[in-house]
């Protein structure tokens, strides 16, 4: 054999051993028949909102560590991926598959962390998310859609904004069709879907006093009794009201609450839940304002904008005037490892054309996920 040829076959497999051993450029994620997500080269689980990458933080954590990605066939069947990266005495891996869940499918992603030097170790596992991402308790929305599910067994550490939502309700812009004039925010709310709690939390003075305004718009049922919404401030009585019992279609209405920090924490919660037994327990929530405490605020001014000026808070809920109550672009989850330790999260992230639903609101389980995806890969070898 020519000894150029020979050099240049031998050139040619240890490139290719390299590349193997480095990982490769970008893995696909796909069930059969669903459209394929990926991870690429860096470990990022791209989707079509988005990217999310994981992270280590902390002292004495390299800034950037080298990953490796390698496709996985987990139990011996799920095409799957695993990343790898090594920081200081902290091992992460990352581990993916796509699980058939009707009807887009979902991408199932455990983070693993392992500490491998015996000796304790403390540091912050982080998903870097893309910019405008909002990160409520258990769930990750990117304009407005449920991107990824947090493990209940994590709290997020996020930064904390003064103000925001701090719950899964869903922005529903525009919705609202308000027949009389009145503040635009009438025209947007938040939802409560499948009778999730709408909440805000706002930062004030220890045992502050305010004047709260909640204003609603009902512009879907056409008949009383089908939606009360039970209304919530802090420091307050309680307030249930049919919105069209009260107001009528499409009419903005408002109520007055003379709300306070009551437990003297520097919060005040404003909440609008469903009236258990309606047949609508979705809560709605169209408009938000605060106001200094006193007498004489004029609810027709407050609904029709005019007073706007001289609110300490005014929330457009669900519309352009609102936030989580979470800074955007990472979440962060504080972790203590003994010599040795180990310690796991399992994710649900959106893949093409899919949302997900938070952990507790579903019956899904990490382990049920790795069935279905290993019975429908095993009837998709047989066939």
């Amino acid at each position: 054999m020519n000894v150029k040829l020979l050099i240049l076959k031998l050139f040619l497999i240890a490139l290719f051993l390299l590349i193997v051993s480095r990982g490769l450029s970008q893995v696909p994620l796909a069930s059969p028949g669903l459209a394929p997500s990926l991870m690429d080269a860096q470990g990022r689980l791209a989707e079509d909102w988005g990217a999310v990458s994981v992270r280590l933080l902390g002292e004495g954590m390299p800034e950037h560590a080298e990953i490796v990605v390698r496709e996985a066939r987990l139990d011996n069947l799920i095409p799957g991926v695993e990343a790898q990266a090594q920081y200081g005495s902290v091992a992460l891996t990352l581990t993916a598959f796509r699980a058939p869940v009707w009807p887009s499918g979902l991408d199932v992603l455990t983070v693993r962390v392992q500490e491998t030097a015996g000796r304790e170790a403390r540091f912050r596992v982080a998903l870097d998310l893309p910019e405008g991402a909002q990160v409520a308790s258990s769930l990750v929305r990117m304009n407005g859609r449920a991107v990824i599910a947090l493990p209940e067994s994590a709290s997020a550490d996020q930064p904390m904004r003064e103000w925001g939502y701090d719950d899964d309700s869903t922005p529903m812009p525009g919705w609202a069709r308000p027949e009389r004039a009145c503040d635009p925010a009438f025209r947007n709310i938040r939802a409560g879907m499948n009778g999730v709690p709408i909440r805000y939390r706002f930062a004030v003075a220890s045992k502050a006093r305010f004047n709260v305004v909640l204003g609603l718009c009902e512009s879907h049922w056409s008949q009383s009794g089908q939606r009360p919404v039970v209304l919530k401030v802090e420091g307050a009585p309680l307030q249930e009201v049919d919105p069209l019992a009260r107001w009528g279609r499409h009419i903005p209405g408002a109520l007055l609450f003379e709300g306070r920090d009551e437990n003297g924490d520097g919060v005040l919660e404003v909440q609008a839940l469903p009236r258990l037994g309606a047949p609508d327990t979705n809560p709605i929530l169209n408009v938000i304002w605060l106001f200094p405490p006193g007498e004489g605020l004029n609810l027709d001014q407050v609904i029709a904008g005019r007073l706007n000026a001289l609110a300490v808070r005014y929330v457009d809920v669900g519309g352009a005037n609102d936030q989580s109550l979470y800074a955007g672009g990472r979440a962060e989850y504080a972790v203590t490892l003994p010599p040795n330790g180990a310690r796991e999260w399992t994710f649900l992230v959106a893949c093409p054309g899919a949302s997900v639903t938070s952990w507790e609101r579903s019956d899904w389980t990490p382990a049920k996920l790795r069935r279905a995806a290993a019975q429908v890969w095993r009837e998709w070898k047989e066939r």
